[in-house]
């Protein structure tokens, strides 16, 4: 019998570009599936902040994600900065919640430990690990796809996640991508995933 595999959207959310990354995870291998960069245009807060949410959804429903994760905001000095990436964030998780998509939050620090071994590591050892764990030596992601990327790997190594593989996704290489189909055995999945994890959580 196949092993299935599991599709997680990795989100690393901002006003002006909201990286994000796809990839199927079984256990001890990725396998990248795409990622790229939303410029977010200038404008009024609430079409910035819709063009997110609509972005997103259309991402959502071309590659249909079984999971997500996303980069939890951190507080800085500068409060207005730190309430426009929240802002962000929200428009970003609601597209994840409006497909039934339940959406786990993951520190920075978390994210880089779990992906290079160093929770302080720089950008740079984020994208030279993300590329290794992909095996994509060759590639070169912008900053904010390696940390989109970054972020779905590094849920697709936790515990959490680890138990749920038999029962998510679809068979790995069954259609070139493994890409699950919605209707009523992904729900089936997601609502035993959801069992599962508000027990664990």
């Amino acid at each position: 019998m196949s092993q299935k595999a599991v599709r997680i959207l990795g989100i690393d959310p901002g006003l002006n570009h909201t990286g994000y990354g796809f990839v199927d995870f079984v256990p001890g291998h990725f396998t990248y599936v795409a990622s790229g960069v939303l410029n977010v245009p200038a404008g009024e807060l609430s079409d910035r902040l819709g063009f997110i949410f609509k972005s997103l959804s259309a991402l959502i429903e071309e590659h249909h994600p079984n999971v997500a994760s996303i980069e939890k905001t951190f507080l800085n000095t500068n409060a207005q900065s730190s309430m426009l990436l929240s802002h962000a964030r929200g428009a970003a998780m609601c597209a994840v919640a409006c497909h039934s998509i339940l959406c786990k939050e993951i520190s920075t620090r978390e994210i880089k430990k779990s992906v290079t071994g160093y929770g302080a590591a720089d950008k740079e050892q984020v994208q030279q690990m993300v590329l290794r764990h992909l095996k994509l030596e060759d590639t070169r992601f912008s900053p904010d796809e390696s940390d989109a990327l970054a972020t779905a790997i590094c849920y697709g190594s936790s515990s959490i996640l680890l138990g749920l593989v038999p029962t998510l996704g679809t068979k790995a290489g069954s259609s070139g991508t493994g890409v699950s189909r919605r209707g009523s055995s992904a729900r089936r999945s997601r609502n035993e995933w959801t069992k599962r994890y508000e027990g664990k959580v």
